[in-house]
Parts: structure tokens; sequence; C-alpha cells
């Protein structure tokens, strides 16, 4: 039942999707990027990857907000994002849920359909114990 629950929201959250991005997160995580836009300002954000600290598979996801500043690259603005997420790591047979605030810095390059992004998300782990982490990396992505 979860099943069908998760690929009926991915489905309707896709089918109402403006532009889609893949590629790689380089940090912590480092593996698989994935941005979906829900208009020029909202977007939703999914990262799959191995972290080399502390040797788990991670899976993130996050609600993105972005506000343009007035920082201009090629006449292009560099814009901050901002947004609540999800994340679930799984570390030899324990799995654990946390929260994540990501914040950061994004850029779409003007002659190429490429994007480049960095971004820091303070979070919550809760499994056996609660802990602080701290996450974050370099984006590089594909637009299509």
């Amino acid at each position: 039942m979860k099943k069908i629950i998760i690929l009926t929201l991915l489905t309707i959250s896709l089918s109402m999707s403006y532009a889609i991005e893949l590629g790689i997160i380089l940090g912590e995580p480092t593996g698989v990027s994935f941005r979906q836009w829900h208009g020029k300002s909202l977007a939703m954000d999914f990262q799959l990857g191995w972290s080399t600290r502390n040797e788990n598979f991670d899976i993130h996801g996050a609600y993105l907000f972005h506000n343009q500043t007035s920082t201009r690259i090629e006449s292009r603005p560099l814009t901050f994002f901002y947004g609540p997420g999800g994340r679930l790591k799984a570390s030899g047979n324990e799995f654990i849920l946390g929260f994540k605030f990501p914040f950061g810095l994004y850029y779409k390059f003007k002659s190429i359909p490429f994007s480049l992004s960095g971004e820091l998300a303070p979070g919550l782990n809760i499994g056996s114990e609660m802990e602080f982490d701290l996450l974050g990396g370099i984006s590089f992505r594909y637009i299509f």
C-alpha cells in the first residue's frame, strides 16, 4: 500500500513539473542529485548517495524555495535556496530517519543546459539516539 501511495504521489508530482535536472553531488553524501522544478521558485530535491564519513547509504529529499539575489554572473541571477527536508540513513542493519534544513546557492548557466549549486544542511537524526548532523555538497546537474 505504501508503495502505491508513493508511486501515485511521484506520478502526480512529475506531471506538474516545470523542468527536471539530473547530475551528481560531491560531499556528504556523494552520489546522484535530482531536482524537479514546480514553477520558477519552487523545487523538490532528491539525493541518493554514500557517506564516506559514516560509511552508510543515504536518501534525502527536500522542498526548496528559491529567491534571486542581486548578484549576476553572465547576466544570470545567483539564487539563494532553503527549505525543509528529510533523510533516511541505512547503516548496517539500522535505519535512521532524520530531518534537515538545506540552504545554499544555485546557478543556472546561460549558454549550456547545466546548473551548479552548493548547499549546507544542518539536521537532526532520530535513531536509537538523537544526534545533530551537518551535511552538504556541491551539485552539478544537466537540465532536461
